[in-house]
């Protein structure tokens, strides 16, 4: 007598139905293809690759891949367009042993030893992006403008005098002017009220 061949169905542990015909060994879920077989090395490198590109993309401040002791092997577009901009001052950063926030913050690849992933932090450009709102905000004059751009980053009075183009007492002028529209007690509460006040 000629054997059936019998189709049943049973049910996985996870409760999802499976179609399994009979004394077969191979069981695929009901109404759909088998899927083609895993990636191999080349693909899974490819994966990986956009992987990380689109996690650097994520990061808002300028972000590199670093090979020690300071090769930069990938970054980000803001990370790009600062190298093209400052190319020096950003090799300076990623070779820098300095601790945040005075130098970057630097993230182990626990796979890639030699590796790190090295976010700078771009003051001169996130002070400029928060300036229009403060100034609007505290109602400040152009050059008041120009001082609280440069203190905000921790430029000494002197420093900003050199950049401004102007002396050392004018700059001292313009910080108490911005003391006293921003109710600011000190230099460094003026910086910090910078800093995290809504934007």
């Amino acid at each position: 007598m000629a054997r059936r061949n019998t189709r049943r169905r049973s049910t996985s542990a996870s409760g999802d139905h499976r179609a399994v015909e009979g004394g077969g060994s191979h069981a695929v879920p009901a109404g759909t293809q088998p899927t083609a077989s895993t990636p191999d090395g080349a693909d899974l490198g490819r994966i990986a690759a956009s992987a990380l590109a689109a996690a650097l993309e994520a990061i808002p401040s300028p972000a590199f891949v670093v090979r020690q002791p300071g090769s930069v092997l990938q970054a980000n577009a803001r990370g790009r367009s600062l190298l093209a901009a400052e190319h020096e001052r950003v090799l300076s950063l990623l070779q820098s042993g300095s601790p945040p926030p005075r130098g970057p913050a630097r993230f182990a690849i626990p796979a890639a030893p030699d590796h790190q992933v090295v976010v700078v932090h771009d003051l001169a450009q996130d002070a400029r992006a928060r300036l229009a709102s403060v100034t609007l905000r505290w109602g400040l004059t152009p050059r008041q403008a120009a001082v609280l751009e440069l203190v905000a980053q921790g430029e000494s009075n002197r420093a900003v005098a050199a950049r401004l183009g102007c002396s050392e007492k004018t700059v001292e002028l313009h910080v108490s002017a911005l003391l006293a529209k921003t109710r600011c007690a000190s230099r460094s509460q003026l910086v910090a009220s910078f800093w995290t006040e809504p934007g």
